[in-house]
Protein backbone atom coordinates (compact mmCIF):
# COMPACT_ATOMS: atom_id res chain seq x y z
CA UNK A 1 0.00 0.00 0.00
CA UNK A 2 2.89 2.30 0.89
CA UNK A 3 4.49 1.52 -2.47
CA UNK A 4 1.41 2.36 -4.51
CA UNK A 5 0.85 5.53 -2.48
CA UNK A 6 4.45 6.51 -3.13
CA UNK A 7 4.09 5.72 -6.86
CA UNK A 8 0.90 7.81 -7.05
CA UNK A 9 2.63 10.73 -5.33
CA UNK A 10 5.58 10.49 -7.74
CA UNK A 11 3.23 10.46 -10.75
CA UNK A 12 1.30 13.45 -9.43
CA UNK A 13 4.50 15.39 -8.75
CA UNK A 14 5.87 14.49 -12.20
CA UNK A 15 2.75 15.65 -13.98
CA UNK A 16 2.75 18.92 -12.02
CA UNK A 17 6.40 19.50 -12.90
CA UNK A 18 5.80 18.73 -16.56
CA UNK A 19 2.79 21.02 -16.62
CA UNK A 20 5.01 23.81 -15.29
CA UNK A 21 7.34 23.31 -18.27
CA UNK A 22 4.57 23.79 -20.81
CA UNK A 23 5.27 26.77 -23.02
CA UNK A 24 2.56 29.28 -23.76
CA UNK A 25 2.04 30.08 -27.41
CA UNK A 26 1.91 33.84 -27.92
CA UNK A 27 -0.37 34.74 -30.77
CA UNK A 28 0.90 37.72 -32.72
CA UNK A 29 -1.48 40.63 -32.42
CA UNK A 30 -3.14 41.70 -35.61
CA UNK A 31 -2.11 45.11 -36.88
CA UNK A 32 -4.55 47.86 -36.03
CA UNK A 33 -7.12 48.13 -38.79
CA UNK A 34 -8.60 51.35 -40.05
CA UNK A 35 -12.31 51.89 -40.27
CA UNK A 36 -12.39 54.33 -43.13
CA UNK A 37 -16.16 54.67 -43.30
CA UNK A 38 -16.60 55.28 -39.55
CA UNK A 39 -13.70 57.75 -39.49
CA UNK A 40 -15.28 59.75 -42.31
CA UNK A 41 -18.67 59.61 -40.58
CA UNK A 42 -17.16 60.87 -37.32
CA UNK A 43 -15.32 63.69 -39.11
CA UNK A 44 -18.49 64.84 -40.90
CA UNK A 45 -20.45 64.74 -37.64
CA UNK A 46 -17.75 66.84 -35.95
CA UNK A 47 -17.95 69.45 -38.73
CA UNK A 48 -21.74 69.69 -38.45
CA UNK A 49 -21.62 69.99 -34.64
CA UNK A 50 -19.13 72.85 -34.86
CA UNK A 51 -21.26 74.74 -37.36
CA UNK A 52 -24.46 74.81 -35.38
CA UNK A 53 -26.63 77.70 -36.60
CA UNK A 54 -23.91 79.05 -38.93
CA UNK A 55 -25.05 76.70 -41.69
CA UNK A 56 -27.98 77.67 -43.90
CA UNK A 57 -30.10 74.62 -44.75
CA UNK A 58 -31.24 76.22 -48.04
CA UNK A 59 -27.73 76.57 -49.51
CA UNK A 60 -25.74 73.54 -50.63
CA UNK A 61 -22.25 72.39 -49.77
CA UNK A 62 -19.59 71.11 -52.14
CA UNK A 63 -17.06 68.46 -51.14
CA UNK A 64 -13.72 68.48 -52.98
CA UNK A 65 -11.33 65.55 -53.24
CA UNK A 66 -8.86 65.42 -50.37
CA UNK A 67 -5.29 66.08 -51.47
CA UNK A 68 -1.81 65.11 -50.39
CA UNK A 69 -0.56 67.86 -48.05
CA UNK A 70 2.93 67.60 -49.60
CA UNK A 71 1.58 67.91 -53.16
CA UNK A 72 -1.60 69.98 -53.19
CA UNK A 73 -2.21 69.22 -56.85
CA UNK A 74 -2.20 65.48 -56.18
CA UNK A 75 -4.90 63.19 -54.86
CA UNK A 76 -5.28 59.43 -54.72
CA UNK A 77 -8.01 56.86 -54.47
CA UNK A 78 -7.90 57.48 -50.71
CA UNK A 79 -8.44 61.23 -51.20
CA UNK A 80 -11.35 60.66 -53.54
CA UNK A 81 -12.94 58.07 -51.23
CA UNK A 82 -12.61 60.37 -48.20
CA UNK A 83 -14.49 63.06 -50.14
CA UNK A 84 -17.16 60.60 -51.31
CA UNK A 85 -17.73 59.32 -47.78
CA UNK A 86 -17.79 62.86 -46.36
CA UNK A 87 -20.46 63.86 -48.92
CA UNK A 88 -22.52 60.77 -48.10
CA UNK A 89 -22.37 61.43 -44.37
CA UNK A 90 -23.30 65.10 -44.72
CA UNK A 91 -26.25 64.10 -46.89
CA UNK A 92 -27.41 61.53 -44.33
CA UNK A 93 -27.31 64.31 -41.74
CA UNK A 94 -29.77 66.31 -43.81
CA UNK A 95 -27.44 68.81 -45.46
CA UNK A 96 -27.75 69.62 -49.16
CA UNK A 97 -24.61 68.50 -51.02
CA UNK A 98 -24.06 69.21 -54.71
CA UNK A 99 -22.79 66.18 -56.63
CA UNK A 100 -19.73 67.23 -58.59
CA UNK A 101 -17.02 65.14 -60.11
CA UNK A 102 -14.21 67.65 -60.36
CA UNK A 103 -10.75 67.30 -61.72
CA UNK A 104 -8.13 66.40 -59.16
CA UNK A 105 -6.29 69.65 -59.68
CA UNK A 106 -6.51 73.17 -58.32
CA UNK A 107 -8.79 72.47 -55.38
CA UNK A 108 -6.53 74.28 -52.99
CA UNK A 109 -3.84 76.77 -53.86
CA UNK A 110 -0.80 77.33 -51.74
CA UNK A 111 0.35 80.89 -51.40
CA UNK A 112 2.52 82.43 -48.71
CA UNK A 113 2.07 79.33 -46.59
CA UNK A 114 -1.73 79.69 -46.52
CA UNK A 115 -4.40 77.63 -48.22
CA UNK A 116 -7.00 79.26 -50.41
CA UNK A 117 -9.77 77.82 -52.50
CA UNK A 118 -8.73 77.77 -56.14
CA UNK A 119 -10.41 80.19 -58.51
CA UNK A 120 -11.98 77.26 -60.35
CA UNK A 121 -13.52 75.93 -57.16
CA UNK A 122 -14.67 79.41 -56.12
CA UNK A 123 -16.35 79.85 -59.51
CA UNK A 124 -18.06 76.44 -59.34
CA UNK A 125 -19.19 77.14 -55.77
CA UNK A 126 -20.69 80.47 -56.75
CA UNK A 127 -22.44 79.03 -59.80
CA UNK A 128 -24.12 76.43 -57.54
CA UNK A 129 -24.76 79.03 -54.82
CA UNK A 130 -22.82 76.86 -52.39
CA UNK A 131 -22.30 78.41 -49.00
CA UNK A 132 -19.21 76.40 -48.20
CA UNK A 133 -16.79 73.79 -49.48
CA UNK A 134 -15.38 70.83 -47.58
CA UNK A 135 -11.69 70.49 -48.39
CA UNK A 136 -9.25 68.05 -46.92
CA UNK A 137 -5.64 67.05 -46.84
CA UNK A 138 -3.86 63.89 -45.81
CA UNK A 139 -0.26 63.24 -44.79
CA UNK A 140 1.27 59.83 -45.26
CA UNK A 141 3.32 58.56 -42.34
CA UNK A 142 5.05 55.23 -41.80
CA UNK A 143 2.30 53.70 -39.71
CA UNK A 144 -0.61 56.10 -40.21
CA UNK A 145 -2.27 58.54 -42.56
CA UNK A 146 -3.22 61.82 -40.89
CA UNK A 147 -6.36 63.46 -42.27
CA UNK A 148 -7.61 67.02 -41.86
CA UNK A 149 -10.97 68.18 -43.14
CA UNK A 150 -12.20 71.75 -43.14
CA UNK A 151 -15.45 73.41 -44.06
CA UNK A 152 -14.52 76.71 -45.70
CA UNK A 153 -16.92 79.56 -46.47
CA UNK A 154 -16.66 80.41 -50.17
CA UNK A 155 -17.18 84.16 -49.77
CA UNK A 156 -14.07 84.82 -47.69
CA UNK A 157 -12.12 81.53 -47.33
CA UNK A 158 -12.92 81.51 -43.60
CA UNK A 159 -12.67 78.11 -41.94
CA UNK A 160 -16.01 77.47 -40.25
CA UNK A 161 -15.27 74.00 -38.89
CA UNK A 162 -12.38 71.53 -38.84
CA UNK A 163 -11.71 67.93 -37.95
CA UNK A 164 -8.51 65.88 -37.66
CA UNK A 165 -8.08 62.14 -37.39
CA UNK A 166 -5.65 59.30 -37.96
CA UNK A 167 -6.06 56.19 -40.08
CA UNK A 168 -3.79 53.25 -39.27
CA UNK A 169 -1.73 52.24 -42.31
CA UNK A 170 -3.32 48.86 -42.90
CA UNK A 171 -3.28 47.02 -46.23
CA UNK A 172 -6.44 48.75 -47.47
CA UNK A 173 -5.20 52.27 -46.69
CA UNK A 174 -1.79 51.47 -48.21
CA UNK A 175 -3.49 50.31 -51.42
CA UNK A 176 -5.73 53.40 -51.56
CA UNK A 177 -2.81 55.77 -51.00
CA UNK A 178 -0.70 54.02 -53.63
CA UNK A 179 -3.28 54.57 -56.35
CA UNK A 180 -2.35 58.15 -57.25
CA UNK A 181 -3.80 60.29 -59.98
CA UNK A 182 -3.01 63.89 -60.84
Amino acid sequence: MKGSLFAGAVMLASSLLLAGCETATVQPQAAEESNLVQSSEDAATALVKQLGPNLRPDQPLIVASFVNVDHLDESSTLGRMLAEQMASSLTRQGLPVVELKLRDSLFIQEGSGEFMLSRELQHISQSHQAQAVVVGTYAIGRQSVYVTSRLVRVADNRILAASDYRLPMDADVRALVGAKRR
